[in-house]
């Protein structure tokens, strides 16, 4: 018996060994890999480390879909072209506080930025806050101003960013607009979904192709969902995959490109 005793320490002292090796491979590839492995901590870190720091990580925790889809994207795609609708005007901060940390987060990126204030867009081109970025001028909720977005720029984003009015038909103009323009396998990032419910002005203003007495965003997003999920039109569409949080949600486009997704018809 003293024996199977011996021989059971020796198994368990060799499993620890083991397990101990495992740990510090995994520590030593969060190390070298942050962006894939430690997106969540990565984006987080670097967000309160400019000032000032941006509400995604305070008022939200934006860092979930952005650490597990946007920073792993960068890191297969350095070259990835980006658009970001929005660029804070209307916060008690300064302006720009995202774009500071996609600048530090994706220095090789192809950064666009969105903004229908046109006073404010020129006061952060001329502080330098805009430097290394396309800007674009606009009203999110004016097909006319879209279209011009996607001939000014080319379109074919690998990401956009909507984190601009929150109305709901801004979110559901911007997304029938310029979903088609991610590129296959790219992504598409919606914030703020939970102010579409809030009696605060974010009802009621329509736009060309949306009755905003009507449109409730997170109801269309569901029924989308729905057809996701339970396979209504099987083998059609481009969506790969959602993935929702608290206040948001991000849209995965499928690699191989079929029928579009995001369509009144659908």
């Amino acid at each position: 018996s003293q024996a199977i005793t011996n021989e059971a320490i020796v198994i368990a002292t060799k499993d620890e060994k083991s397990t101990a090796k495992v740990v510090k491979a995994e520590n030593e590839q969060c190390e070298r890999e942050p962006y894939v492995w430690d997106g969540e901590e990565t984006f987080l870190k670097v967000a309160k480390d400019v000032t000032p720091v941006t509400d995604k990580v305070t008022a939200h925790t934006y860092q979930t879909m952005y650490g597990q889809f946007l920073l792993p994207y960068y890191k297969k795609n350095p070259k990835m072209k980006m658009l970001e609708i929005g660029l804070g005007c209307n916060m008690n901060y300064e302006p720009g506080a995202s774009v500071k940390v996609h600048k530090r987060l994706f220095p090789t990126a192809e950064l666009w930025e969105a903004e229908y204030k046109k006073d404010c867009l020129e006061k952060a081109r001329e502080k330098g806050t805009l430097e290394g970025l396309h800007t674009l001028y606009g009203d999110q909720n004016e097909v006319a101003d879209l279209d011009r977005w996607i001939e000014e720029s080319g379109g074919d984003f690998d990401v956009i960013i909507d984190d601009g009015g929150h109305l709901n038909c801004e979110i559901y103009t911007s997304l029938e607009k310029l979903w088609p323009t991610v590129k296959p396998g790219g992504l598409y990032f919606i914030e703020d979904l939970s102010m579409g419910k809030k009696n605060r002005g974010y009802r009621g203003k329509s736009s060309e192709n949306c009755d905003g007495t009507k449109m409730l965003f997170s109801e269309e997003l569901k029924k989308k969902l729905d057809q996701l999920v339970y396979g209504f039109h099987y083998g059609k569409g481009d969506l790969k995959f959602m993935f929702c949080q608290s206040h948001a949600c991000v849209l995965g486009k499928k690699e191989v490109i079929g029928e579009p997704w995001w369509t009144k018809s659908n």
